[in-house]
C-alpha cells in the first residue's frame, strides 16, 4: 500500500495546466505553450512540434551547452532546483501572460516507461502519449496529471506506477491514479544506485 506514517511525495514528470478563465469562444483557438526543463538532453525531437498553429515552445536550459532550436525560445538558468524550479520560474515570470494551456515536461524525448538511472527515460505512462497533454481541457478538466511515482521520505523508498514498467495493462490510461488503487503500484523498493541518492541524502538532491 502507498500509505505510510512517513512523508510521501507523489510525482508527475509531464503535466498540463489551463489558465483561469481561458475558455475560448466558439471558433476561437486556444494558445498552447510547451515548457521544457533542459540539462543535457537531445532536443531534436522538439522540431516535430515547432511551427504548429497557436503553439509556442519555451526551453529553460541548465546545462553547460544551451541548445539552439529553430522556432523555440531558449533561455539559460542557473542549475538549481531541478525541473520544478524551471517550471515555477516560468509561471512566476509569465503569470499575467500565461498561455491558455501549458504543458510542462522534462526535455527528454517523450516515450513510454521508466528504468532506474536511465537518463533516456521518456516517463510516459502506458497508453498515454505526449500529444494527450496537448489537448486543452480534456473532458472539461482544467489540468492533466498522470501520477507516475511515489517517494517516501526520509528513507527514500519508492513505488512506481505499474503502467510505467509494464505495457498492455487493461486498467491503465491517462487518469490521475491507477483505477485499481494501491494494486496499480509496485511494492516499495529502494536502490542505493538511484540518481536521487548520489549525494546520499535524497532531500539534498531536491534542494540542489
Amino acid at each position: 500500500p502507498l500509505h505510510s506514517w512517513r512523508t510521501t511525495g507523489r510525482f508527475v514528470l509531464t503535466l498540463a495546466l489551463g489558465s483561469l478563465g481561458c475558455w475560448a469562444a466558439d471558433g476561437e483557438a486556444l494558445r498552447i505553450e510547451i515548457v521544457l526543463a533542459h540539462f543535457e538532453e537531445d532536443v531534436s525531437w522538439v522540431s516535430h512540434y515547432t511551427g504548429r498553429r497557436n503553439t509556442d515552445i519555451t526551453i529553460y536550459s541548465k546545462g553547460e551547452s544551451v541548445p539552439v532550436v529553430e522556432g523555440a525560445f531558449v533561455s539559460s538558468l542557473t542549475n538549481v532546483g531541478r525541473e520544478s524550479h524551471s517550471f515555477l520560474h516560468h509561471i512566476v515570470h509569465h503569470y499575467d501572460g500565461l498561455a491558455d494551456w501549458t504543458l510542462f515536461s522534462q526535455a527528454t524525448a517523450p516515450s513510454w516507461g521508466y528504468m532506474i538511472g536511465n537518463s533516456a527515460n521518456g516517463h510516459l505512462n502506458d497508453k498515454v502519449s505526449f500529444d494527450d497533454y496537448l489537448r486543452p481541457f480534456p473532458d472539461g478538466h482544467d489540468s492533466m496529471f498522470v501520477m507516475s511515482a511515489a517517494t517516501r521520505f526520509p528513507d527514500a523508498a519508492q513505488a512506481t506506477r505499474l503502467g510505467m514498467v509494464a505495457q498492455g495493462m487493461p486498467a491503465e490510461g491517462p487518469q490521475l491514479c491507477p483505477r485499481q488503487g494501491a494494486d496499480g503500484w509496485t511494492l516499495w523498493w529502494f536502490s542505493a544506485a538511484h540518481p536521487h541518492l548520489r549525494r546520499r541524502d535524497m532531500l539534498d538532491f531536491y534542494h540542489r
